[in-house]
């Protein structure tokens, strides 16, 4: 009996990858910036900038921190805003720096020559409106700020300040690696150490959050760390 051979077509189907992630705004505009800027590295407890100094560059944070500080005309020190990874230090500037920048870790930096940064930003209308929602989201938070001192209790300042610090290096984070001391949390939150230790202490004894490091804070319930911050 005659058996019919079936023909196996041995030819390969074609193999479709799936297409290449396309890079956001944000992510083409700072690979064109670190093409003109150079890596530099600055020491902890070290002075970036000076108050007052000509604003010749623009700074961005790689790894580490930094913190901006001026002294009040009495002589307190007064914490304006820390610079976390991803940021860039002296955007707004108008000639001169308006605050002291020092480093709260040895900290790895990105520094550009100010005409050759403005000039890139006027040549690329996708970099000039990044950067320009940059300096809006940097008025906006002033203004949430303000709120922060001006109406909110010793508690709700700190977990505001918590949630904040935590989301700026990932949304709904559970933890938070403070790169700050207590002191200079006091005085970004207007607060005394003692009462920053105070608080903590209170979240921690009322199981809101651990505390299994000086610098490490875990949420271990968020839902009510963000209900303290409102005022709840």
């Amino acid at each position: 009996m005659a058996h019919a051979i079936q023909h196996i077509s041995t030819a390969k189907r074609p193999t479709y990858l799936p297409p290449m992630p396309t890079p956001s705004a944000a992510a083409t505009v700072a690979a064109g910036l670190d093409r003109l800027g150079t890596v530099s590295a600055i020491g902890r407890g070290r002075m970036l900038i000076q108050e007052g100094d000509p604003a010749e560059h623009v700074f961005k944070v790689v790894e580490g921190a930094l913190r901006a500080v001026r002294l009040l005309p009495d002589g307190r020190r007064y914490v304006s805003e820390f610079f976390l990874p991803g940021d860039y230090v002296g955007l707004a500037e108008n000639g001169e720096y308006s605050q002291t920048i020092e480093a709260l870790s040895d900290t790895k930096l990105v520094k550009y020559a100010r005409r050759r940064f403005e000039a890139f930003l006027e040549a690329d209308p996708r970099a000039g409106k990044h950067f320009f929602s940059l300096v809006c989201g940097g008025l906006s938070a002033v203004q949430d700020r303000l709120l922060l001192l001006g109406r909110k209790s010793a508690i709700e300042r700190i977990a505001t300040f918590l949630l904040a610090t935590a989301d700026r290096k990932a949304a709904d984070a559970t933890e938070v690696e403070l790169s700050m001391g207590r002191s200079d949390i006091a005085d970004y939150l207007g607060l005394t150490v003692e009462t920053v230790s105070r608080v903590l202490g209170h979240l921690r004894d009322n199981g809101v959050i651990e505390l299994p490091a000086t610098n490490r804070v875990v949420f271990t319930d968020r839902d009510a760390l963000e209900d303290i911050s409102t005022g709840e």
